[in-house]
């Protein structure tokens, strides 16, 4: 029987086609034909979410002031009253105080005192002229007519070299709109206080904010 054997021609044929079809497989084309399951690198997340004096708040400088852009349609916080007011500091709450900043809106002046630590701050004030300075009743000099004196609970005194760093400095903030300064005059049995001086006799109101520990005093015009 007589085998028939392809030709010579239609061999030729075969293998230019074979080696055409290879060389247009390209290495892009072989890797997307591939599919490999690859974790996405892990994201970092972070909380950017406006706080109530309307600024980001990543400076805690004691002088930084609460100003921004847009600050000026803000309303002020609670229910501002020229009342005595005093809070009780939550079980553990442990703050240091690292600065003060000061910014005048447009109906009022906002004072914040700034934390780091955890837990929920507490508070005494008391509005009049003649703030005294607590455990020694020394009267407090600073500037104006009257003078929020208030004291925050659960700060510890500065007794360790970490604390001692971290505290800001006794000493004058620089006031503005209807805040003549603040003095953060001392800290005594785990309070610390501050007199912030008025140009007038004002209804006022104090809140506690976590997300960022501060203490949000806002002072009516």
């Amino acid at each position: 029987m007589k085998t028939q054997r392809p030709s010579l021609t239609a061999l030729s044929i075969l293998t230019a086609a074979t080696l055409l079809a290879a060389c247009s497989s390209s290495p892009d084309d072989t890797a997307a034909d591939s599919s490999v399951a690859v974790d996405p690198a892990p994201q970092s997340t972070t909380s950017d979410s406006t706080d109530s004096e309307g600024t980001d708040s990543t400076e805690t400088a004691d002088t930084v002031e609460a100003t921004t852009e847009g600050s000026k349609a803000l309303s002020p916080l609670g229910n501002p009253t020229t009342e005595d007011k005093q809070q009780s500091p939550g079980i553990g709450t442990d703050l240091v105080p690292v600065g003060v900043r000061v910014a005048d809106h447009d109906s009022f002046t906002r004072v914040v005192l700034d934390f780091e630590g955890s837990g929920t701050a507490g508070w005494f004030t008391q509005l009049g002229p003649e703030p005294t300075q607590q455990a020694s009743g020394f009267p407090i000099e600073y500037e104006g007519e009257t003078a929020i004196n208030i004291g925050v609970e659960s700060t510890p005194w500065p007794s360790t070299p970490e604390l001692e760093e971290a505290y800001m400095d006794f000493g004058t903030v620089p006031g503005a709109g209807v805040v003549t300064g603040v003095e953060f005059v001392t800290a005594f049995e785990a309070q610390s206080q501050y007199v912030i001086g008025l140009e007038k006799e004002s209804p006022y109101s104090v809140t506690f904010l976590n997300d960022q520990p501060r203490v949000v005093i806002d002072i009516l015009h």
